[in-house]
């Protein structure tokens, strides 16, 4: 996607506030289940720790293309975060709507509001979770995933207490909201010819700007989804595993995690 087409893609997202290496395990341990969204159903994979909680919690978005269903490499990631002590949820928000590929900006616009909405009430529903802390969740995204976590964050302060953002960025019409963005950790590569690395830099500008604490790291070389070994035509293991790591620490340093 040219930066032009990207542009013109955030640009309709009209919100008017109401897209590693991998760990090394499978998908067994997922637990599917559901909430309630507007009346409707949506779909959830989750992972809990095998200790008491309530634990902190973790909610992963997926990007746009296919549904991804019960994807091993979302599986395992769920699945080390259960054992790092956090109860880990992952939404498929394509509960409500056809699955939209990264190039349909007229059904990503169509489709964003329904996509947060789900979202929210999956936040809504794990803060009634006995076994999650409600102070203690944060998002993980990845692609559009990443662009629906910083909205979420943006547009309803106080709901989250980290986000990770793998390659994503914040719709332009949301940058006023920037100040009420949670810690966030951006992590890139500078030649994603998806989404430009120049939404990583707006986003370290947005946030540094509003004195939110953030950090960013950008990988020399690096294409889109770098850390999905599915994807081995821009899969990168080094840069996949460092990318984890840095993940594995902020999430505890702002939910209290194991690193």
């Amino acid at each position: 996607m040219t930066a032009m087409r990207l542009s013109i893609l955030l640009g309709i997202i009209a919100l008017a506030l109401p897209i590693c290496a991998m760990p090394g395990r499978a998908a067994a341990g997922w637990q599917r289940g559901g909430f309630d969204s507007g009346g409707k159903p949506v779909t959830e994979y989750h992972c809990a720790p095998v200790s008491n909680g309530p634990h902190p919690a973790v909610i992963l978005l997926h990007g746009a293309g296919p549904a991804p269903g019960q994807n091993s490499e979302f599986g395992a990631m769920c699945a080390e975060l259960a054992d790092a002590g956090y109860y880990t949820e992952f939404i498929e928000y394509y509960s409500q709507t056809p699955a939209v590929g990264p190039l349909r900006p007229d059904e990503i616009k169509k489709y964003y509001l329904t996509w947060m909405t789900e979202v929210r009430s999956g936040i809504d529903a794990m803060d009634k979770n006995p076994a999650v802390d409600p102070k203690r969740v944060a998002m993980l995204g990845f692609s559009l995933g990443a662009f629906l976590s910083l909205s979420t964050g943006a547009t309803d302060p106080g709901k989250l207490a980290a986000i990770v953002e793998y390659y994503g960025g914040l719709p332009a019409p949301l940058h006023p909201m920037a100040a009420n963005l949670p810690p966030t950790l951006i992590l890139h590569g500078d030649n994603d010819t998806l989404v430009p690395v120049a939404e990583a830099h707006k986003l370290d500008l947005l946030m540094t700007e509003a004195k939110r604490p953030h950090e960013m790291h950008i990988y020399p070389g690096a294409n889109h989804a770098f850390n999905f070994a599915g994807l081995p035509i821009w899969y990168n293991a080094a840069d996949g595993q460092d990318a984890w790591q840095r993940t594995l620490a902020f999430l505890a340093e702002y939910l209290g995690g194991k690193k």
